[in-house]
Parts: structure tokens; sequence; C-alpha cells
């Protein structure tokens, strides 16, 4: 079982990000935007990170900017509900480790997660 920190403005979606993710089997924690979510790194250590880009204070491309400022690699999630092709390559240049559309179905989620615990137990991270 890995520690998920799901990072989302919107309440209702992170409750339904949680649910998914709980329904896997995984624990979680919340951060209601990106810098919240910093905040929690050093104190909650998650094995896996899922996060929104449009949000208040700290957005997630500029959450995995200060993640690739820092040298921190964790596995990153990004679902998000923008479709184009330059946000998804932005954020995979920024390290993002899978990248999911709202809505997703919990199968994406599950390859998701999967992939980034994988990557994270073989990285070390």
């Amino acid at each position: 079982m890995a520690k998920v920190l799901v990072i989302d403005d919107s309440r209702f979606q992170r409750k339904w990000i949680v649910k998914a993710v709980q329904q896997l089997g995984h624990c979680t924690v919340e951060a209601v935007d990106g810098r919240d979510g910093l905040g929690m790194l050093d104190a909650e250590r998650p094995e896996c990170i899922t996060i929104d880009l449009n949000m208040p204070e700290m957005n997630g491309l500029e959450f995995l900017e200060n993640l690739q400022a820092q040298n921190l690699r964790p596995p990153v999630i990004v679902i998000t509900a923008d479709i184009q092709k330059d946000t998804r390559e932005q954020c995979r240049l920024l390290g993002a480790s899978a990248f999911l559309n709202k809505p997703f179905k919990p199968g994406e989620l599950h390859d998701a997660l999967a992939k980034c615990i994988d990557l994270e137990s073989k990285d070390g991270v």
C-alpha cells in the first residue's frame, strides 16, 4: 500500500480521486493547491502525487517547477481537464510521470498509479 498525495482545489474532484485511490488499496492525504501540497511533502513523504493544473495560489505547473528546482522527483500524475498537447508536453518536461484527462476511468488511474509506484520502488525516490 502506497501513500498518495491528492492535490486539487475542487473539493468534489479531490474526494472523487481520494475514493478511487483508496479503492485501489492505497492511503491518501489531501491538499487544496500546489502551495499546500509542497508544504506537506516533508511531513507526509508520499510515494506518489496526483495534481490538478488549474488552481489558485500555486497551480500544477508551478508545483512541478518547484519540484524540479528543488531536485525532487516523486512520481506525479497530472489529472486535468486541459487536453492540449502543449500542456501535456510541458508537464512531461517538468517531470510528470503520467497525464490523465478529466473525467478519467478508474482503470486509467489504476494503471498510472501502478506505473508510478513501480517507478518509485525501483528508483528509491
